[in-house]
């Protein structure tokens, strides 16, 4: 017995110097180093390379003990040497569907939002897109993708001007109320008008993408890995967020963890420019007992849902557990429950018994990409009309343009009060269905995390903490099912 636990120790020790000198070799390797003039992320300033995302690849050249230097050239020329060459690495990169198996990742290191700015202390909350577009007008650049993305939305209320300066000033002049563009860029346009970041806020995020550095596909996976090791104990010991606001001083930095959800009351809203409602107290509760960092951020559901759905490490709240999603994400739950319900005008006189009745109604109107409108779609019905801002569809039913909407019971009253109607307007006429929904994490987040989060969420329901929290938003609640 002995004799086997010498054998046994011998081979576990030849396994970990195997990954230590694989480590060891892979630290020696020269990397060709690589980056675009993007600032105030990379830029040169007195014939060296600087800036945010530059300074974070610098210091983790110096705690991997990698070889190399970082170089400036053009991004295709970049691009293409990832692509094809071994032991390179260009930054900052955006990971996107396409790219993303070309080549391996370590991240992120900046955050790319696109916004919505008002003036600092202006009345103007946007939960929604569809609350953005209610505005008066909002600035934007010619020809700039950030117009380009309101014009596919819909926006009809944008004023359209040559350069960011011009656009800025406007809005600074309160000529318009918004102006959308980059937390890149915005410091640098203020600054050249004369203004700075405190005469701004910025009130509603309408997209996110996530940069990396990525490393070409034959570099030395030891190398990428000991490369994601160290910027993660730069997040844990802070010494990346003091980078990162150094440079973004007014802005959250992507920490190990990006956790996203949207206006959903009374389970996610914004109240007085936080975040809140019983999932996200929920979602805090654990993330504080994990020392997760609180990075919650609100926006669409449709920005959300993409983010979840691409990048690792991505804590999605709340979502429904449908079959159509099942494979997408990794699953902790559940956080809540809710019913699907049909709802007509009260005194209508509409009844229904089954799905097939609704199927002959002449239209219901459906909320769109919401888990309610993905169903009756699954089950064949082709009378919908799909609006992406609820209050609408409830409009829609009061004034007779349809004879059903779908909602759940859990939002509905939120919805009715925007919408400038009451529960009393309604008539209940059929239940579809019973869900549970969760909080979805995103398919390449390492299992044990997923089974962490699971683990202190029963925690919490067997402390009475989930019932406490749940209970003070919804007073008279159902808790069977959720708390065991």
């Amino acid at each position: 017995m002995k004799k086997l636990t010498v054998y046994l120790w011998v081979f576990i020790l030849f396994i970990l110097s195997g990954y230590t000198a694989c480590y060891a070799k892979s630290s020696s390797t020269t990397l060709t180093i690589m980056t675009e003039n993007y600032p105030p992320l990379n830029f040169e300033k007195d014939g060296k390379v600087t800036g945010q995302a530059t300074e974070v690849v610098e210091e983790l050249l110096k705690k991997t003990g990698t070889r190399g230097h970082i170089q400036m050239i053009p991004w295709e020329k970049g691009y293409d040497a990832i692509l094809n060459k071994p032991n390179s690495a260009l930054f900052t990169t955006v990971m996107t569907t396409e790219r993303k198996k070309l080549f391996q990742w370590v991240g992120p290191i900046s955050i790319l939002e696109t916004n919505f700015y008002g003036l600092k202390g202006s009345s103007i909350e946007i939960k929604t897109l569809e609350d953005a577009k209610k505005v008066k007008a909002i600035a934007t650049v010619a020809g700039y993708y950030t117009e380009q993305i309101l014009k596919k939305e819909g926006f009809t209320n944008i004023q359209s001007f040559p350069d960011e300066e011009s656009a800025v000033r406007k809005l600074l002049n309160g000529e318009v109320q918004l102006m959308i563009d980059g937390n890149t860029a915005m410091p640098a346009i203020l600054k050249k008008v004369g203004a700075n970041l405190d005469n701004v806020e910025n009130v509603f995020t309408v997209s996110t993408d996530l940069a990396y550095i990525a490393f070409s596909k034959n570099t030395s996976p030891y190398l990428v890995a000991l490369w994601q090791e160290k910027l993660d104990a730069m997040k844990h010991d802070g010494s990346f967020d003091r980078i990162y606001t150094k440079w973004f001083p007014d802005q959250t930095p992507p920490g190990i963890f990006q956790m996203m959800t949207e206006e959903y009351p009374p389970i996610t809203f914004i109240k007085e420019r936080k975040v809140a409602g019983f999932a996200t107290d929920i979602v805090r509760q654990i993330a504080s007992r994990l020392k997760v960092k609180d990075n919650i951020r609100l926006t669409s559901w449709k920005n959300a849902y993409n983010m979840a759905s691409l990048h690792p490490n991505v804590i999605l709240f709340s979502a429904e557990r449908t079959p159509q999603r099942e494979k997408l994400f990794q699953w902790v739950g559940p956080v809540g429950k809710n019913n699907a319900i049909l709802y007509a005008k009260k005194g209508s006189g509409i009844k229904i018994n089954n799905l097939e009745d609704a199927k002959k109604v002449k239209a219901i109107a459906t909320t769109t990409d919401w888990f309610t409108e993905q169903y009756l779609k699954s089950k064949g019905f082709t009378n919908l009309i799909s609006s992406k801002d609820p209050a609408e569809n409830l409009r829609q039913l009061i004034n007779g343009k349809v004879q059903l909407s779908i909602f759940t019971d859990l939002t509905i009253p939120e919805i009715a009060k925007n919408a400038g109607y009451s529960m009393n307007d309604l008539q209940p006429v059929y239940t579809v269905s019973q869900t549970y929904f969760y909080i979805a994490i995103s398919k390449d987040t390492p299992p044990n995390v997923v089974k962490a989060w699971q683990t202190e969420l029963d925690k919490l329901k067997k402390d009475g903490t989930f019932e406490k929290i749940y209970k003070s938003y919804v007073p008279n609640a159902n808790m069977d099912g959720l708390v065991q």
